[in-house]
């Protein structure tokens, strides 16, 4: 028996070692390669946390000196904290991704190990880590990974209280529960609270739905949003939450003016976002549903709930599906652990693999022929050493399941490398508006107004380092009438509702034209109007 312990200790302690390995491989990359914050969301994000820290209201969060009501302040307050370790700006955001995703991967590892043992486990860890979804989310800078990982500590700490009964587990879930809210919103309760109640109303009923503490959870969660409600009420913005209420919380769910898409959406991106793991998830899932091994309800209810609850709703990212890559991980990892290692690997698990790589070599070969221009040789290098990936894949998908198991976290470090590494820094140009902004900054000198037109929020003030006037076209002109020596930036596509059917803007001393995600700026100034 003591033997039989010693070998479990050894055998947890070489796991541990390898996944740390793992993960260092495949996203030390985000913290050795650094790169800006892109527009759409990481640049606004990064203005976000820069005026909370330039006003010292951290109880609202602020985009462009306007209330942003999209997402709560607690995302924005760890990466300030992370900021006062390290420093702050683009670090501290890559820093708060990279810690996150470890979080995550551990507890994938955790919960695969209580649901279907050691092996599973390990594996379930090594997927999630691996898998092309987590390699994208893990290396931007969003609050995506952060609510992953605290969705995958609530069904570990709900698997340890319908185990043992333990109150600190039930304690723990509902814990983790509120931090997911807190960290996404309401929206959060589809990928904890939702798959637990049905969960354990199919394998205990009511008895299962009451060892919930229903009543007591739903007090923490209300009290404690109920704390920060009265504080905003206090300060005199409720007219910031009637903004979250029917923008976001309605809005956004029943007719959403962005990311609008149809209800099959994830469906379809499912596989591709998968991979190189699809096969393997669709496989532990069916050996799940014959086997009835203990925990398979749960990771049902954890993978299947929350995909028909965001498809169910208006606004779309395939961002969006993180939270459930864990419960799709870890019926993967069971389907891996079951693998005999001699055995060869079925054409279905092993070949699509392949021909994403294929894919992804074709979408690269083609971005570097249209928007590279000078830089296109080093895209095609790239888009060659995906072919190299995909010819290796090949050959191990011919090979024993092992082999393959084995291989293909090789080919993910590989791959994490030459795409955030290699290619990330090749197309950085075309989505940081670090240059235009810096722009911006020294035309705008000391006290020059600046005004925008018709730009989404907030993309371009982290890197200017200013706050802007945002105009419609048919304003703008009166405006920059009254502020002469204001420096004006408009999109080529808005020169027609600007400055008349002539298409041309009037003659300037300064007329700098910046391409940021392939949308045209001019900035404007020492004008004649």
């Amino acid at each position: 028996m003591m033997e039989s312990g010693r070998q479990q200790i050894r055998t947890e302690i070489r796991a541990t070692l390898i996944l740390t390995g793992l993960l260092v491989a495949l996203y030390c990359v985000t913290l050795f390669v650094p790169r800006d914050l892109w527009v759409q969301d990481e640049a606004r994000y990064g203005e976000v946390v820069r005026e909370m820290l330039n006003t010292g209201e951290w109880l609202i969060p602020h985009l462009n000196a306007h209330p942003y009501p999209d997402k709560p302040p607690l995302y924005f307050w760890i990466v300030m904290l992370m900021g006062t370790l390290i420093g702050q700006g683009e670090m501290a955001f890559r820093a708060v991704t990279a810690l996150f995703t470890v979080l995550a991967t551990a507890g994938v590892y955790l919960t695969g190990r209580r649901i279907s043992g050691a092996a599973s486990g390990f594996w379930s860890a090594a997927i999630f880590a691996t898998t092309f979804l987590t390699l994208i989310v893990g290396q931007i800078m969003r609050m995506d990974m952060l609510l992953t990982a605290a969705a995958v500590f609530a069904w570990y700490s709900l698997l340890g209280h319908g185990a043992n009964g333990s109150r600190w587990s039930l304690v723990s879930f509902w814990a983790c529960t509120l931090l997911a809210v807190a960290i996404k919103g309401p929206i959060a309760l589809l990928f904890t609270l939702l798959p637990a109640v049905v969960w354990q109303a199919v394998e205990a009923g009511w008895q299962g739905i009451r060892s919930l503490r229903l009543t007591y959870g739903f007090l923490v969660l209300f009290g404690a949003v109920a704390v920060w409600v009265t504080a905003v009420i206090v300060q005199g913005h409720a007219q910031y939450l009637q903004t979250i209420w029917t923008e976001q919380l309605v809005g956004r769910t029943v007719n959403s003016w962005s990311h609008k898409e149809p209800v099959y959406f994830y469906l379809l991106l499912a596989p591709l976002l998968m991979m190189p793991w699809t096969g393997l998830v669709v496989r532990g899932a069916h050996e799940l549903y014959l086997l009835r091994e203990p925990g398979w309800k749960s990771v049902a209810a954890f993978s299947l709930l929350p995909l028909l609850g965001i498809s169910l709703i208006s606004g779309k990212l395939f961002i969006y599906m993180q939270p459930l890559v864990p419960a799709l991980c870890i019926a993967a990892g069971v389907a891996a652990a079951d693998l005999r290692p001699g055995a060869r690997l079925p054409r279905w698990v092993g070949w699509p693999p392949v021909l994403f790589l294929a894919a992804l070599a074709a979408a690269l070969f083609w971005l570097s022929h249209e928007y590279l221009a000078a830089r296109a040789w080093a895209g095609y290098g790239a888009g060659a050493g995906l072919l190299l990936l995909g010819a290796t894949a090949a050959v191990l998908a011919r090979k024993s399941a092992d082999a393959w198991l084995k291989g293909w976290l090789a080919i993910s470090v590989c791959l994490s490398w030459l795409l955030f590494g290699g290619v990330i820094t090749l197309v950085n140009p075309l989505f940081s508006a670090r240059p235009m902004g810096e722009s911006i900054s020294r035309l705008a000198g000391e006290g020059r107004a600046v005004g925008i037109v018709r730009s989404t929020r907030g993309i371009l003030n982290y890197y200017a380092g200013i706050l802007m006037e945002e105009l419609e076209p048919e304003e703008a002109l009166v405006w920059w009438g009254a502020h002469p020596d204001a420096v004006l930036i408009v999109q080529t596509r808005h020169f027609d509702g600007v400055f008349g059917k002539t298409g041309s803007a009037p003659s300037c001393g300064v007329d700098k034209v910046f391409t940021v995600e392939l949308k045209e700026y001019h900035v404007l100034t020492d004008c004649r109007q």
